[in-house]
């Protein structure tokens, strides 16, 4: 899967030595990943002292797009993209001297981070020929690199103790799903542009490779924030 993907990306950038050709226009990208897992519930009597939330990551990376019709083109990412979610137990601690007072808790703070190389294949359609709002969509396949967790222990909102653990080996290796997005095309001149889009990330493939809170099924979902130049 790794061959292929660099495989993909040496055929994406080859397209750099024909911007000459007015259709197509290359260029680079980065901005926010606001993401989490889905795909199972947490029961109910442990959600009291044990909960999970959506985590801010980043990601980066090359984009091409070939143009096809006057409004609609091919649009074609190679991203590196950081997904991530967070998670907060509670602990109760037991004083064991032999006068006890009232216990406390302690947090443990958790934190996933699965690093993906991506890529979309995605439709684009412009509203105008300049300046243009517009809409994509399409398939998209990632490749997980690494993944680990972050731990940290707290009392009284201090951290007492702190590890990372690699988890690579838990999680599939190939993600894959659906993505859809809309923004806004700036154009600098004729052939420099920038833009802005928020596009929504929705896993189909199982990340985990076992089973999750009453045998659920853990699968990516993302939402990005993109902020992007190309140039043709």
């Amino acid at each position: 899967m790794r061959k292929i993907f660099f495989g993909i990306l040496f055929l994406l950038i080859s397209f750099v030595n024909y911007s000459q050709n007015s259709k197509i226009k290359f260029g680079i990208q980065g901005g926010l990943n606001y993401s989490n897992f889905r795909g199972y519930d947490i029961p109910d009597d442990i959600s009291y002292d044990y909960s999970e939330n959506p985590a801010f990551a980043f990601l980066g990376g090359l984009n091409f797009e070939y143009q096809i019709k006057e409004k609609l083109s091919l649009k074609l990412e190679f991203n590196y993209e950081r997904k991530s979610q967070k998670s907060k137990t509670m602990l109760e601690t037991i004083n064991v001297n032999p006068d006890p007072i009232s216990g406390g808790f302690d947090e443990l703070r958790s934190k996933i981070n699965n690093d993906y190389l991506v890529l979309p294949i995605m439709l684009k359609y412009n509203f105008s020929n300049k300046n243009s709002f517009f809409v994509n969509g399409g398939p998209f396949i990632g490749y997980l690199l690494k993944s680990n967790l972050e731990e940290s222990l707290y009392f009284n909102g201090s951290v007492k103790e702190s590890r990372t653990t690699e988890t690579t080996n838990s999680y599939n290796k190939t993600d894959f799903g659906l993505s859809i997005g809309f923004g806004k095309t700036i154009e600098i001149n004729e052939r420099n542009s920038i833009f802005i889009e928020l596009r929504e990330n929705l896993g189909l493939a199982k990340s985990s490779k076992y089973k999750v809170w009453e045998d659920g099924e853990a699968k990516t979902n993302s939402l990005n924030l993109i902020i992007g130049y190309s140039r043709n």
